[in-house]
């Protein structure tokens, strides 16, 4: 593992040292829809020192103390998918449906001195319409694509397109996911309870704030590992099948019947 610096993008650095991962949050850095951006020029672009970020990084990384996310660089496509349904697909479902119970109380308690709780539900509202849509098509078809191309032994048999095509569908379905997370974050001035919250309201923020911080690390996870892989599989298997057919075109050659009269 390469040591962090600052012309790491911020998704390699997430990938690689996952110490990083709250740090990045709590400065706003965003390293999984912008993961793409390196640390220097997202640091530069909010007035923030790399330099102390990195310190950060590596003092968290050193600390034994730390709770630091699993690694999942070098994980097989199976590994993470897996780990991706079962842990944040399914925190995302039940996180929703404890929404739709608290959200309807808040509203009606709090919802006349605030109006803007209002477009806090119909944003939320909406939210749980994609992602819930978003999660089945990945569980249905992207993700047992991409474990197939990760099964050397079986023949490739899919859609007649690139697995890029599925991968630009959900990279543009996280970008919704992120711009609604952070109008969330927004319209609950960064999840600050307000004089006089009761406990509902405070749980609500809580919420909130949780599936926030979830739903990076879960488009972290897509976006920077494991659609990258699977773009690598589907290319390393298509020079397979070039070699393959180049390999074979001679003998092809010497068993026609011209090259035998010849």
């Amino acid at each position: 593992m390469t040591l962090p610096d600052a012309t790491m993008t911020l998704g390699t650095l997430a990938a690689q040292h996952p110490a990083s991962i709250p740090i990045l949050e709590l400065r706003g850095l965003d390293y999984c829809c912008g993961g793409a951006q390196t640390l220097s020029a997202a640091c530069a672009a909010r007035s923030l020192d790399a330099g102390e970020v990195l310190d950060a990084v590596i003092s968290r990384e050193n600390d034994p103390k730390a709770s630091i996310e699993q690694s999942w660089d070098t994980a097989t496509m199976t590994e993470l998918a897996d780990h991706i349904e079962q842990t944040h697909h399914a925190f995302v479902r039940e996180t929703l449906a404890r929404l739709k119970v608290v959200i309807p109380c808040v509203l009606n308690a709090h919802g006349a001195k605030d109006p803007r709780l209002t477009e806090l539900a119909e944003v939320v509202r909406h939210f749980e319409e994609d992602m819930r849509d978003h999660m089945v098509r990945e569980e249905r078809v992207l993700f047992p694509w991409l474990r197939r191309l990760e099964r050397k032994s079986e023949i490739q048999s899919g859609p007649p397109w690139s697995v890029r095509r599925p991968i630009s569908c959900m990279v543009h379905d996280h970008d919704d996911a992120g711009a609604a997370l952070a109008r969330m974050r927004s319209l609950t001035d960064n999840y600050a309870a307000p004089p006089g919250a009761c406990v509902t309201y405070r749980s609500l923020l809580g919420l909130l704030e949780e599936l926030e911080r979830d739903t990076h690390i879960h488009i972290h996870k897509e976006n920077n590992i494991l659609f990258p892989a699977g773009v690598r599989a589907e290319d390393r298997g298509a020079n397979r099948a070039s070699e393959s057919a180049g390999s074979e075109a001679p003998q092809r050659l010497a068993s026609s019947p011209t090259a035998q009269s010849s």
